[in-house]
């Protein structure tokens, strides 16, 4: 397996303007979470790649850079590949668990959830080494639950192997059950969530003060 080499310089902490939905999920309980980050999130073409959490948005460039990240896609000399956080993360794969499983590319609607396979630290990603736009699942600890979670990343990448590479959007599901993959809100929670957001911001009061 190939040898990784941390550094502490970070990408970035935070991705200021994305954009995050928060919806019912059929569970009285659940929540699914849905971001589109203002500028897509660069996979870096190295043995470094970029290391993500879901949770929190933060990327690095090392694990001591980024507390509790979930999955870190990078070049392993062949090409896109996908790291994965310890048990109980894990991306989801097929073949035979260890260096030689395989991340499953994933199209929109993909069942991700208990059923699956997922495999731990160092995964295949031949699927992702072409141009395209595709989802890679996985299992997660959310830190801020205590629970385990499901969710998805939708990757952009390049025809050199998979490079350039970029996460573009991606969500998880907040009570532990399944996820699909590309998973968004109806149209009307949509609008909820608006109205949700504009009243806990305080905006009809600050309309009105502005028209009074």
């Amino acid at each position: 397996m190939t040898s990784r080499t941390p550094f502490n310089k970070l990408h970035a902490a935070f991705f200021a303007g994305a954009v995050a939905v928060f919806a019912a999920a059929p569970s009285a309980h659940a929540i699914v979470v849905y971001v589109v980050p203002a500028v897509p999130i660069p996979i870096t073409n190295s043995i470094d790649g970029v290391y993500f959490n879901l949770v929190t948005g933060a990327t690095g460039n090392s694990g001591a850079a980024v507390s509790g990240w979930d999955i870190n896609p990078y070049n392993n000399g062949a090409g896109l590949t996908m790291y994965g956080a310890a048990s109980p993360s894990g991306i989801l794969a097929t073949g035979t668990p260890g260096t030689l499983a395989v991340a499953t590319p994933l199209a929109f609607g993909a069942v991700i959830g208990p059923a699956g396979q997922y495999n731990q630290f160092q995964t295949v990603g031949t699927g992702f080494q072409t141009a395209g736009l595709r989802y890679v699942g996985l299992r997660f600890q959310n830190e801020a639950l205590g629970l385990q979670n499901y969710g998805w990343l939708q990757i952009n990448s390049g025809a050199g192997a998979g490079f350039p590479a970029s996460i573009v959007s991606y969500g998880y599901e907040t009570d532990g059950g399944q996820i699909l993959a590309g998973a968004v809100p109806e149209p009307s929670t949509y609008a909820m969530f608006g109205l949700a957001l504009a009243a806990g911001l305080g905006l009809r009061g600050w309309r009105n003060r502005r028209m009074g």
